[in-house]
């Protein structure tokens, strides 16, 4: 059995800002933008965590100081 030939003209090929723009497209981000106590928290969140130096502490303590710092620093 013979493979059919496309009919009609071949697609057009896109140029390079054309593929770009597409690939944004696809790349943007549908959810709503961070609060900035959210984003400070995360912060403060990883500087705790690395000064922990490995000693056993309950997660909601620590999510409690994080949104304390978080706090602190949009203080006016």
């Amino acid at each position: 059995m013979e493979a059919k030939k496309p009919r009609g003209r071949p697609p057009k090929k896109k140029t390079l800002e054309q593929e770009a723009q597409e690939f944004r497209e696809t790349k943007a981000v549908k959810e709503p933008p961070m609060s900035p106590r959210i984003y400070l928290a995360g912060q403060a969140l990883a500087g705790l965590l690395a000064a922990n130096r490995g000693s056993y502490i309950r997660f909601e303590d620590v999510r409690r100081e994080a949104y304390e710092w978080a706090d602190k620093m949009l203080e006016d």
